[in-house]
């Protein structure tokens, strides 16, 4: 019996530039879109890295083919700012989005 191999699944993170910035800084939202693409069918985690803290919460998204996928995130922010996210894949892969900056000004 021939020992049964794993194909690898490949995934890559994009975040769309720029992120959308609505309110008036009481609060401000800033809402980022990306897109997740695994070369293979099953569970992909990720989270979005801040600039203000370190990642803590996690997310699956589950791909039934190879596709890509859309994904979302809001971050409220009560005055003006500047700051930076990275959408990081946990698993089957580790790797990540390029920083994205942004710059919240209030009138």
């Amino acid at each position: 019996m021939l020992p049964l191999l794993l194909a690898a699944i490949s995934v890559k993170a994009v975040v769309d530039d720029p992120p959308r910035i609505t309110g008036n800084c009481h609060p401000a939202r800033v809402h980022f879109t990306g897109r997740i693409t695994a070369s293979a069918p099953g569970p992909v985690r990720y989270a979005w890295v801040r600039s203000d803290q370190p990642s803590t919460r996690t997310f699956v998204l589950n791909f039934d083919k190879p596709a890509t996928l859309p994904v979302t995130y809001d971050w409220l922010l009560r005055g003006p700012a500047d700051g930076w996210v990275v959408l990081q894949i946990i698993s089957p892969d580790r790797t990540h989005s390029d920083k994205l900056h942004f710059h919240v000004a209030c009138k």
